[in-house]
Parts: structure tokens; sequence; C-alpha cells
């Protein structure tokens, strides 16, 4: 059999410019202007659920720095977290699960504890983490998103009111 001509043509990948420089940065620990910028929106969205005036976006915001967490954890970076993590989860899930029923955000205390412990455990990891640590996290979380590996947390989200806000 005759092999079909190629449709596309051939598109080389871009090379770095300097491969050590890359690495070397990706060695350091996140600066804290980037940890800032990691937690103030997680912090403003948590504030936000707390009102019981947040958004699904805002939920969002916190689920996936919760995600995020995970990953960090799964490259050993205080990985005795978990636990904590897996409760803030799961007072997500409460939290998103009413938002659909009713269309308002609100949590109970010990859920807002739970995330906020959480939180402040993501905190600390991010103190610890590499850049290029960090970098694969975020893949990763991606990735299994994309692959359908955090559907339940997806059909969540897109079950939820866009603008759920307290009646």
């Amino acid at each position: 059999m005759a092999k079909k001509p190629r449709n596309k043509a051939y598109k080389p990948k871009g090379a770095l410019i300097n491969p050590l420089e890359w690495a070397i940065a990706g060695a350091h620990t996140l600066l804290l202007g980037q940890q800032e910028a990691f937690i103030k929106p997680v912090d403003d969205a948590i504030d936000l659920l707390r009102q019981g005036v947040a958004t699904r976006d805002d939920w969002n915001m916190v689920a996936s720095a919760m995600n995020i967490a995970v990953a960090l954890a799964d490259l050993q970076i205080c990985p005795n977290f978990f636990p904590d993590f897996e409760r803030a989860q799961e007072a997500l899930r409460e939290i998103a699960r009413r938002m659909i029923q009713r269309g308002t955000s609100t949590c109970y205390a010990t859920e807002l504890e739970a995330i906020r412990e959480a939180r402040d455990m993501y905190r600390i990891q991010l103190r610890y983490c590499t850049q290029a640590e960090s970098s694969r996290a975020i893949k990763r979380v991606k990735d299994t998103h994309r692959s359908g590996g955090m559907q339940d947390m997806a059909k969540l989200f897109n079950n939820m009111p866009p603008a759920a806000q307290a009646a």
C-alpha cells in the first residue's frame, strides 16, 4: 500500500535558548511575590465563601488550589498534609452540592475551618517548593483534569449556577 501524502508541513518544536539558565531557575524556591500571587486569589475566594456570596469561579479558585496542593504532596512536598487536603476537598464538594441545590454558597463553620487549614498548609508547601515543582504540579492538575481524572469536581462545577448569590 502506498502511504498517504502528509497534509501538514513539518514544524520543528521550539528549543530552549539557554537550557542551563532554565534549569537553574527551576531549582530556586518561589519568590515571595510568586507565593503571594498563588495565595491572594485563594484568600479572596475563601473570604467570599465565608460571606456566602461566592460564585462558581470563586469556588473553582479554591478547588484548584487544593488540587495543586495535592499534586505538590504527590511530589513529596509535605506529603503528611494529604488528610487535611482531602477534608478540604470534601468540604468543597458539600458547598458545591448546596450551590447546585439552593443557588447560594453558604458553608458551615467546620467546612470553612477545614478549607482555611488546608490553605495554610498550601502556603507552607509554596514556601518549600521550587519553581520547577510548582510548574510540574500545575501541569499535573491540568493533565488530570483534561483526562477526566477530576471528573467529580468538574461535574459539580459545570452544574453550578454561574453567579450563585446569597438570597
